[in-house]
């Protein structure tokens, strides 16, 4: 449990293995900085404007991207949240969204997966290409997104 208090309109953090309390604390460019425990780094509070969102909407990849950063490498997602999160997940979509179709049709051909199954078979064509789809989600996930 973290504790926290308030002093001056200042907030300060307990540490337990310390016992010292650590302040947030604003830089020259007027960026507020808040300790996070237990890695004992200081990291900016930055709040994404809502006016500063684009109208494109993240399919599945952007938003894995997102949680990904957001859970598993927090400095990077301090970093872009300053220098440019949306630009990043906009650009990581799309690429992942291009490079999922160009998988999907070259895949298709190696493994026979043709317009004449889905006449003949069409139970086979469906398994056979969900089956593809997600071996292309697994692709692009361990290639673009956990990197």
């Amino acid at each position: 449990m973290i504790k926290e208090k308030i002093v001056d309109e200042m907030k300060y953090f307990y540490c337990d293995e310390t016992d010292e309390w650590f302040p947030q604390y604003k830089d020259e460019n007027n960026l507020t900085y808040e300790l996070q425990l237990p890695q004992f780094v200081y990291y900016p509070l930055v709040e994404l404007d809502e006016e500063e969102e684009p109208d494109y909407q993240l399919s599945m990849y952007g938003r894995h991207r997102l949680e990904f950063l957001e859970e598993h490498r927090h400095a990077t997602y301090q970093m872009l949240l300053v220098k440019g999160l949306w630009e990043h997940l906009i650009e990581v979509d799309k690429t992942c969204c291009q490079m999922e179709d160009r998988l999907m049709e070259q895949m298709s051909k190696s493994e026979g997966i043709t317009e004449e199954l889905k006449h003949s078979d069409m139970l086979e064509w469906v398994g056979r290409r969900n089956n593809l789809k997600q071996k292309v989600r697994e692709i692009i996930h361990h290639e673009y997104i956990y990197i």
